[in-house]
Parts: structure tokens; sequence; C-alpha cells
């Protein structure tokens, strides 16, 4: 009887340790589930955030181009329209055809992009260079280029704008200058500086780094003067941007 008593006490205590160690096995897995969901939703939560900024980061960017390209346009749309008025007045009031200098009455003006077939580094002397003629405003060309520099073909005033757009993840502020050469030195006519703010949110990812530039203003050129469009030897162009520079002959 002792003996059958102890053999059942026995069991009973071993029964007990299985029952704890079953319990603690079952509470550690609860434990690690509940890290596992709680890790799950923090990246969760942290992978909607990166994602929210991206898209406002590129609404951001798309807005302000849009709002620098609309300025050009508009910008070059009432010039033209200005001298159109100023031509005919003239035209009126002295007596003349109209067909101005050349006797051929087209206006003066060119456009060049740099694509992305065309794209050059910018060197040590900060000269942007591969820019290609658009070739399609059916005017009088106002200047021709040879490798980075455009030269003035006839003299007066001109309405002359420059975009550009950084690929910079190196700075906050991109620069640009675009003035006419002296001899060796370039005398800036023309010069945008932007700062851009950062975040480690914001920076983290490839849109925050396209910063754009752009200038536009009224020069008056002579013939041969020799313009170029200058920034920093460290400043990387975006090879798929949208890069301008363009002038017409107002007066």
């Amino acid at each position: 009887m002792v003996n059958e008593e102890c053999v059942t006490t026995m069991h009973r205590i071993l029964q007990r340790r299985k029952v704890r160690k079953l319990r603690f096995v079952w509470a550690f897995m609860a434990m690690m589930a509940l890290s596992l969901a709680a890790c799950s939703a923090l990246f969760t939560a942290w992978t909607w955030r990166q994602t929210r900024d991206l898209s406002q980061s590129f609404k951001t960017l798309q807005d302000r181009l849009e709002e620098v390209n609309g300025q050009r346009k508009a910008i070059v749309q009432l010039l033209m329209e200005k001298r159109h008025l100023l031509v005919g007045h003239r035209v009126k009031r002295d007596g003349k055809t109209g067909k101005g200098k050349n006797g051929n009455g087209k206006k003066v003006a060119s456009q060049f992009e740099i694509t992305k077939e065309s794209y050059v580094k910018v060197g040590t002397d900060g000269l942007i260079k591969g820019w290609v003629d658009t070739d399609q405003l059916n005017m009088s060309k106002a200047v021709r280029y040879n490798g980075g520099t455009f030269t003035v073909e006839k003299a007066g005033v001109y309405f002359l704008y420059c975009q550009v757009l950084f690929n910079e993840n190196q700075t906050q502020i991109v620069m640009l200058d675009v003035g006419v050469l002296k001899g060796s030195q370039l005398q800036p006519k023309l010069q945008c500086r932007e700062g851009y703010g950062t975040t480690p949110a914001a920076g983290s990812h490839q849109f925050h780094f396209l910063k754009p530039c752009q200038v536009s203003g009224l020069l008056r050129l002579e013939k041969g003067a020799e313009i170029q469009a200058i920034t920093g030897k460290q400043y990387s162009l975006n090879t798929n941007g949208r890069h301008y520079f363009g002038l017409f002959k107002v007066n």
C-alpha cells in the first residue's frame, strides 16, 4: 500500500511539472505572437509614412515645375504679344512694310533643350553643355551654339530665360548663372540661388534630390556677344529633366 501511494504521489508531481512546463511554453509563444504583431504594426505604420512623404514630395516637385513652366510660357507669350503691338505701331507711324532689318518679316528667336541623348556632365569649370536646338520656332536664329557657348547673331534687346533641373543630394542649395563673356571672364547677368530644406524622412527617396533653378529677364546684347550658363562644378543635372535655354528679340 505504501509503495502504491508513493508511486501515485510521484506520478502527480510529474504531471504537475509537465503542466507547468506547458503553461510556460504557451505563455512564451503568446508573448512572441504579440511581439510579432506589434513589430508588424510598427513596420506598416513606418511604410505608410514613407509612402505618404514620397507622394507629397513628388507632388510638390510636380507643382513647382508646372508653376515655373507656366510662368515662363506666360511671360514669353506676353512679351511676344507686346512686341507684335510695338511693331504694328511702328509700321503705322513710319509707313514701312514691317519686315524689319532682315527684310524677311521673321522674328528673331532661339530655344534649346538638353535631352537624355545629348546630356553632358558638368565639368570642373561649371559650364552647362549638351544644349540642342529645338528648331521648331520657324524664326530667324537669335544665336548659334557651340560647346556650351551661345553667340548672338543680331544686336538688340532680348528676353532670355533658362531653367535647369538638378539631381543633387549633397547640398540644400543649388545655383545657376547666365552671363556674357568678357575676355575669359563671365559677367553674370541673371542669377538663381535656390535653397531646399531636408529632413531624414524626406531625404530617403530619389524625388527629394530633384531641385529646379530658373532665371529670366531682359538683356541688351551686341552682335557676337557670347553667353554661357554656369553652375557649380559639384552639381549634377538630372538626366531625364526638362532643361531650357531660350531668348527672343523684343527690340
